[in-house]
């Protein structure tokens, strides 16, 4: 299981080595990793922890429900 306030503390602490232009590639390259490792609520409340992941958590989760209405109407 992964514990989510160790996951947050350590992305804070690597963001500061990441220049500011390549952020939010980042946390979208962190949650496509992440998205199959945690379940719907971690996703949610990791992606709080500041605004580009909340951004790539959003992008997911649209994705996600874009995918959801796709596939139900081929049925």
């Amino acid at each position: 299981m992964i514990d989510l306030e160790v996951l947050s503390e350590a992305y804070l602490t690597l963001k500061q080595y990441i220049p500011a232009k390549d952020r939010q590639e980042a946390a979208d390259n962190l949650l496509s990793v992440l998205v199959d490792l945690l379940d719907d609520e971690q996703l949610k409340e990791f992606g709080g922890t500041d605004t580009a992941l909340t951004r790539a958590r959003k992008e997911f989760i649209d994705d996600d429900e874009d995918d959801e209405d796709y596939d139900n109407s081929d049925d």
